[in-house]
């Protein structure tokens, strides 16, 4: 079973985001980030699609245990390759066979 607070804090440092900023980037109280985090509460699903969106991942994402054993760096290499495009990837790929 997944801990939620655990998983948001989690990707929150991994995205380099405060628990300040993320409160503000989801119109969330500061005290229910941290709340939430500690695990003493759950968030609603608005106020989890709000936290989903601001780290940007989707929900499925979220919940996905893929990503959950890999270390900061690691997880923070795999977040910044969502954005590229085909051929970006692909001459990422490149370059990491090539230092293999």
């Amino acid at each position: 079973m997944i801990n939620i607070g655990k998983r948001i804090k989690n990707l929150r440092e991994t995205s380099d985001i405060s628990a300040r900023k993320l409160a503000q980037m989801t119109n969330l109280d500061p005290s229910q980030i941290s709340k939430i985090e500690r695990g003493g509460s759950k968030p609603s699903l608005d106020a989890l699609e709000r936290i989903c969106k601001a780290l940007n991942i989707s929900l499925s994402e979220f919940f996905s245990e893929v990503e959950v054993g890999l270390p900061p760096e690691q997880r923070r290499l795999l977040e910044s390759t969502k954005s590229l495009t085909k051929e970006q990837i692909a001459l990422l790929t490149k370059f990491l066979k090539s230092i293999n």
